[in-house]
């Protein structure tokens, strides 16, 4: 995952300044935001065939056969496990605003999924002072999510070393669909928690975009510098242009 975090900056980054960054794309007579966007798109094609060269699989749809997490919170500790997961919509992205200032170095963009959603079969043992195991499909669907951001970055005067400076991610979700199936055996209710899923998720997202974006920050900015490393411009470009 950390290699498709590398390769979504540098997709989003790569064509940043000058002559250098574009000679080598063939784009002299385009825009910095019309290449970047040209870029986006192919990275479509990266989520939906992977790169093998870079150890990125195929992420659209991304399965899973089977995975088990451990849960130890205060109270709460037991076993959560899924199989047959399949997440679907993170290659049907329209891009609402792409737009590169070379003067701030930054770029500022938007991206909308209108259905981000995943289909399991989940098991979940649970103990809080009595047991809980509960089994079933799921569907769950997050609808017309938007993410938009800036990212800001600095090249090195002498090397053109990239570095970013700041990641910022303010989400927000048009609706959420859940579909979790026995979480009462009483169907009235299990309709009735997944509704209670639903808000709080939906209350989570949009109500705490500033919390998001200062988290996200907080968190890519360093390890994108470290994936990027001592990479120059050139090595990003010869990157995007030979990985695709």
């Amino acid at each position: 995952m950390k290699s498709v975090l590398l390769i979504a900056l540098i997709v989003a980054l790569g064509s940043c300044q000058g002559a250098e960054v574009a000679e080598p794309l063939a784009a002299q007579d385009r825009s910095f935001s019309s290449v970047i966007l040209e870029l986006v798109e192919e990275f479509r094609v990266v989520l939906q065939n992977g790169v093998p060269s870079y150890g990125i699989p195929v992420l659209a749809p991304m399965t899973a056969a089977k995975r088990s997490f451990e849960i130890n919170s205060g109270e709460f500790s037991g076993t959560f496990g899924v199989e047959d997961f399949v997440l679907e919509g993170l290659d049907q992205y329209e891009v609402i605003t792409m737009n590169m200032d070379v003067f701030r170095s930054r770029l500022t963009f938007e991206f909308l999924f209108r259905s981000l959603n995943f289909t399991t079969n989940y098991e979940v043992d649970m103990g809080s002072g009595y047991r809980i195991k509960r089994n079933g499909g799921a569907f769950f669907a997050l609808e017309d999510l938007s993410i938009r951001g800036r990212i800001s970055y600095s090249l090195g005067v002498l090397t053109s070393n990239l570095r970013v400076k700041d990641v910022l991610i303010y989400p927000s979700v048009g609706n959420v669909n859940s579909q979790i199936e026995n979480l009462s055996k009483y169907r009235i209710f299990n309709r009735k928690l997944n509704e209670v899923i639903e808000e709080f998720v939906t209350l989570t997202i949009n109500d705490n975009t500033d919390f998001v974006a200062k988290w996200v920050s907080e968190q890519a900015t360093p390890v994108c510098n470290d994936l990027i490393g001592d990479r120059t411009l050139s090595d990003i470009i010869a990157i995007i242009t030979g990985g695709f």
